[in-house]
């Protein structure tokens, strides 16, 4: 869909500010909207279908970068949708608006002793609406399931102005289709999501967090695998990988006298190795790290079992790109490349060829200067359903085309 025409985005503001106000700051490609509630959001939308004008929702704007699409001709910012509605907490649950800080949200929890047992990136920063459009989650995955495991409810707004409420406020809730987990990761592009319901959990009360290093990844196979086979409680368990050093982290919570750390330590020295104490934020530091300007980002999902030989693979693979990664024992890996963007491309490439890797998917989260290739590489089969999702939600695509697929 072309361009709105800069001689008009004046006029089309003058009868959308009609609707909504304020409007947002003037923008010579685009006009911008801040709604206050979800009944604003329906009534931008409706304008946006009558006008046939693209729509980009938009909370912190730290994952906006992820998938393709071009410029929209309306940034819908949730920034003043961003309360925390109701925080029952007997119930475990609350329910809270797309535009809340995510630290704004777990800090209204914490007086409860209680949180939405997430990390994502950037939580200073990021929204409760973007978390759930990225899929984003991060290494207590590990312990309590993805997002798509902690969201309950959502109240939404299609691509034709209509508000809809899916799931519920309570944790037991079998009514209708999950539209929740298929809203969860769709990047903006079948509905707005304008509030979201959470499961909740008790804030970890007795926290370790360990460190071990390592010459090489492979060293953590063994390791990894006992732990696993453990009966520790472990909060997170990950492995990072740089120039500098190999290490894998684990965060344990159990009652101290349950000396879990001791068992731990136990397992360490039977692999020669030695085990220290970690920062509890090093998750996010290492993470938010991958995350520079010219770094190109991948996202690549393993299976558990073959983590360290797929670092191993690709230490090996190439050894004039910097590559640094994170990657959860669950099979996660968040991969950051710097160098030469045709040695990155064909990196790339050859990561998804790959065929040693059983259900090995990389996606693109943010592409270097001059890194030029596709941010999902999905079989046809797949697209083709997608295709048809994305009909039936929004036929005029109207919400963030692109993103997934011309």
């Amino acid at each position: 869909m072309p361009l709105c025409p800069t001689a008009w985005i004046s006029e089309a503001a003058d009868e959308l500010g009609e609707i909504i106000s304020p409007l947002g700051p003037e923008n010579q490609e685009a006009i911008v909207a801040s709604p206050s509630d979800t009944a604003q959001v329906a009534a931008v939308l409706s304008f946006a279908k009558k006008r046939k004008l693209t729509v980009n929702p938009a909370g912190g704007g730290t994952k906006q970068q992820w998938g393709r699409g071009g410029v929209p001709q309306i940034y819908l910012s949730l920034a003043r949708l961003n309360r925390v509605i109701e925080h029952p907490w007997q119930d475990l649950t609350c329910s809270v608006q797309a535009g809340c800080i995510w630290t704004n949200l777990q800090r209204v929890l914490a007086i409860q002793g209680q949180f939405v047992a997430l990390d994502p990136l950037f939580p200073k920063r990021a929204t409760v609406g973007g978390i759930l459009a990225a899929n984003d989650s991060g290494t207590l995955r590990h312990r309590y399931g993805s997002l798509r495991d902690l969201v309950i409810g959502m109240t939404l707004v299609l691509a034709d102005g209509t508000i809809v409420k899916a799931g519920g406020k309570v944790v037991k809730n079998v009514a209708g289709y999950d539209l929740p987990k298929l809203l969860t990761g769709s990047l903006g592009t079948l509905a707005v999501i304008t509030q979201a319901n959470f499961r909740l959990h008790s804030l970890p009360r007795y926290t370790q967090v360990f460190m071990v290093a390592a010459p090489h990844v492979l060293r953590f196979q063994a390791l990894l695998n006992e732990i696993r086979a453990s009966h520790l409680i472990t909060q997170a368990l990950y492995v990072s990988v740089s120039e500098q050093q190999t290490q894998l982290t684990i965060a344990l919570d159990a009652h101290p006298e349950a000396h879990q750390d001791a068992i731990l330590r136990d397992m360490i020295q039977r692999e020669g190795l030695v085990l220290e104490e970690a920062s509890a934020d090093g998750w996010a530091v290492l993470r938010e790290a991958l995350f520079v300007p010219e770094a190109t980002v991948l996202r690549i999902s393993t299976l558990p079992i073959q983590v360290c030989q797929f670092l191993d693979y690709l230490q090996r693979t190439n050894q004039r790109i910097d590559i640094r990664s994170v990657s959860l024992a669950i099979g996660l890996h968040w991969v950051a490349m710097r160098g030469s963007a045709e040695k990155i491309r064909e990196l790339v490439c050859e990561l998804r060829s790959n065929r040693d890797y059983r259900g090995l998917t990389v996606s693109v989260l943010q592409a270097g200067s001059g890194v030029e290739i596709e941010a999902f590489d999905l079989p046809d089969s797949t697209l083709d359903v997608m295709r048809a999702i994305k009909a039936q939600f929004d036929a005029d695509n109207i919400l963030n085309p692109g993103k997934y697929f011309s």
